[in-house]
């Protein structure tokens, strides 16, 4: 059975009653639609004999592959391109130089000759040194860079990412209000339950996601890209509807916002000029806003992006539906975008991935299935995927 990809806040359908009428905005400004005829071509993927159990995200640089599990007693581990071990790093704790868990921010850099990976826990944005604490055999204390949102738990999803000079990209998804009911509301039944005293629990309101770029200085631009959310026939549908997957180009002016539903907001952070792209499998929110089964009917594919080059790769799954049970088998591929939203070509993997890494310095490729086993490709060229997106159609 396929494990579910993404939470959503699911709550009563009496508390989303009444929602206040909006103007309807679904989509990114200046937004297209891209052809879908494009070069495809297979790609072949070579088991490796790499284990490792739990694994959340991988990272492969300076010949080490990294990956961030779920594993307490190793959420950092770390092996070579042979799959060969190299340690076991970040057990969960409270120490300074622990986590009590990690993940991936999805930038890493070179700092006085050291490897260092953006991470973050729940609380915070570190630098994390991934060179020194190999050479410890254990976790350096990572250096803070940014607090998260006090705020965090009323947004659905959000992420930064910082350019070179100290400024940062912030998305925060659809948000909502704070609902709390006043302890005077409640009685404490004999059987030990707790009911309502006849009380209107306030209804909970959505806000659109938030485009922020904060620079050195402190100022801040706000990308008024979604000014209002959809009025959906369910409202608690909204967050899934804006989940996404942001990363920035390697020079850091500009940002790609990827949606789960197969649509890009690209930013650029030196113009201020905002575009959206609608991929193959766009998912029309315009027609199905009043579908009460919208998220089982509609395809929330993307399952990762690698920006490599001057390129965008999303590895895109076109049978993942938002329920609670899905038994199709994963069927992905890897499709390639510009910077300029151009959609140039489509690798098909001979193995069921779900998660993948291109190292940048040698083309490399690494990912890993459900079943947990990891795989490798030849590397790639400059340009997307070398001679392989020469081919119009599947070898």
């Amino acid at each position: 059975m396929k494990k579910i990809l993404f939470a959503v806040l699911i709550v009563s359908a009496t508390v989303l009653n009444g929602c206040k009428k909006q103007k309807e905005t679904y989509y990114t400004p200046k937004e297209k639609t891209v052809s879908a005829d494009v070069p495809q071509t297979k790609l072949p993927l070579q088991r490796m004999d790499l284990e490792c159990f739990l694994p959340r995200d991988i990272v492969a640089v300076d010949s080490m592959i990294v990956l961030f599990t779920s594993d307490k007693q190793s959420m950092i581990q770390v092996f070579d391109y042979s799959g060969q071990p190299i340690v076991k790093l970040s057990p969960s704790g409270r120490a300074s130089n622990e986590f009590l868990q990690v993940r991936y921010s999805h930038q890493n850099t070179v700092i006085d000759g050291d490897r260092y990976l953006h991470v973050e826990s729940d609380d915070h944005y570190y630098l994390y040194n991934l060179s020194g604490s190999v050479r410890n055999g254990a976790n350096l204390k990572p250096t803070k860079l940014l607090d998260k949102p006090d705020d965090r738990y009323l947004v659905h999803d959000y992420c930064t990412l910082f350019r070179p000079d100290g400024s940062y990209f912030q998305y925060r998804g659809v948000s909502h209000n704070e609902v709390t009911i006043p302890t005077s509301a409640l009685t404490t039944n004999p059987d030990g339950t707790v009911s309502l005293n006849n009380y209107q629990i306030p209804e909970f309101e959505y806000y659109p996601p938030q485009y922020i770029y904060v620079k050195t200085d402190g100022d801040t631009v706000k990308y008024d890209i979604f000014p209002r959310l959809p009025k959906f026939n369910r409202p608690d549908n909204s967050p899934s509807m804006y989940f996404c997957k942001v990363r920035m180009s390697d020079d850091g002016t500009r940002v790609v916002s990827v949606h789960l539903h197969d649509r890009m907001t690209f930013i650029n952070l030196e113009s201020g000029d905002v575009f959206g792209v609608r991929g193959p499998d766009f998912v029309d929110l315009a027609k199905l806003a009043d579908n009460d089964d919208l998220l089982l009917q509609t395809v929330v594919g993307v399952m990762q992006v690698v920006t490599y080059g001057d390129y965008i790769y999303v590895l895109y799954d076109h049978n993942t539906v938002q329920e609670e049970e899905n038994d199709a088998p994963v069927n992905p591929t890897i499709r390639i975008f510009t910077w300029d939203g151009s959609f140039v070509a489509e690798l098909i993997p001979d193995a069921p991935i779900i998660n993948f890494y291109i190292d940048k310095t040698t083309g490399r490729l690494f990912a890993f299935d459900w079943d947990e086993q990891f795989y490798t490709a030849e590397p790639l060229g400059t340009v997307p995927f070398g001679s392989l997106a020469e081919s119009k159609n599947p070898t």
